[in-house]
């Protein structure tokens, strides 16, 4: 699974605290920099039109994304689009202050992410904790290098804050309304974003260029270009995200880097606004910092 792979790679290095924090508040600033973002007005026709009276394609994308900062989290399910691909669930809290607890596995191993308080765990099943001495969580020094292929944990980020990825698209991407169509019974407009891996991150504020150049490297892994599909219901809320690299992608082609769709993305949002509550795992049941690579290595 996708996401995994990268939360596997960046826990190497520490970054996941940096790439949450620094994605969060990227988010907010660049909602509310673009003009409209907070409050929806009608613009010229020629871009699509939407859920919510009739708004261009653009405009749709950055009302979208003001009003999911504004909300500030939800329960997220995280998928891939193989056949047989892992499924994630949990919940996340973007902003000032970001909070994740999802719970996935990697290649059928339990696999769980928290972050709470500025603080990064990485967790594991009880059959791989029996190999840490019937510890279940590594805490993750977020003091470690900035460079490396660990820094490819900023495309979590990126998979994950929605307002960041909408105000993104919007501002950098190859615009078109796909149309409306019906998710689990709610009823959402469709739109799509298609742009280079180079513009999605040079539209990315707040990034030291070391983590600049892991992201890009990151999202590369995949294809050079970016198509980004969102989902979009009469409240300007986000339901469900699908991101993928690949290359040759166009606005008209189907979203995945690949036939099998291993490297598609898929997010659903639900419960826009729910109170998040992280707790750090109890200190008995962390392994100790010298451990945090064996534990990374029960689950590559």
């Amino acid at each position: 699974m996708r996401i995994m792979r990268f939360t596997s790679a960046i826990a190497v290095s520490g970054l996941l605290v940096t790439a949450l924090a620094g994605c969060g508040s990227s988010a907010k600033s660049t909602a509310s920099a673009v003009p409209g973002a907070g409050a929806p007005a009608p613009v010229a026709s020629g871009g699509g039109t939407g859920a919510a009276g009739g708004l261009g394609v653009k405009a749709e994308l950055l009302a979208t994304a003001a009003v999911m900062q504004k909300l500030g989290s939800a329960k997220v399910t995280v998928s891939s689009a193989e056949a047989g691909g892992d499924n994630g669930t949990g919940v996340y809290a973007w902003g000032d202050k970001p909070a994740l607890d999802l719970t996935s596995s990697n290649s059928g191993k339990p696999m769980r992410i928290r972050v709470v308080d500025g603080v990064a765990y990485l967790g594991v099943g009880d059959a791989q904790a029996a190999e840490l001495g019937g510890k279940h969580w590594a805490k993750l020094d977020s003091s470690g290098p900035a460079a490396g292929p660990g820094s490819s944990l900023q495309a979590l980020s990126l998979l994950l804050d929605p307002a960041l990825q909408l105000a993104a698209a919007a501002q950098s991407g190859k615009l078109s309304a796909v149309g409306a169509q019906s998710l689990n019974g709610t009823a959402t407009q469709h739109y799509r974003s298609v742009m280079p891996a180079d513009s999605l991150v040079a539209g990315i504020p707040n990034l030291k260029d070391d983590q600049r150049a892991a992201l890009l490297d990151a999202l590369k892994q995949d294809g050079s270009t970016v198509t980004s599909d969102f989902w979009v219901d009469a409240k300007h809320q986000l339901v469900q995200q699908q991101e993928a690299g690949s290359d040759g992608a166009s606005a008209g082609a189907s979203a995945s880097a690949s036939p099998d769709g291993s490297g598609t993305t898929i997010t659903t949002y639900s419960d826009l606004g729910t109170k998040v509550s992280v707790s750090a795992p109890a200190a008995s049941d962390q392994a100790s910092a010298a451990d945090a690579l064996k534990l990374l290595a029960l689950i590559g």
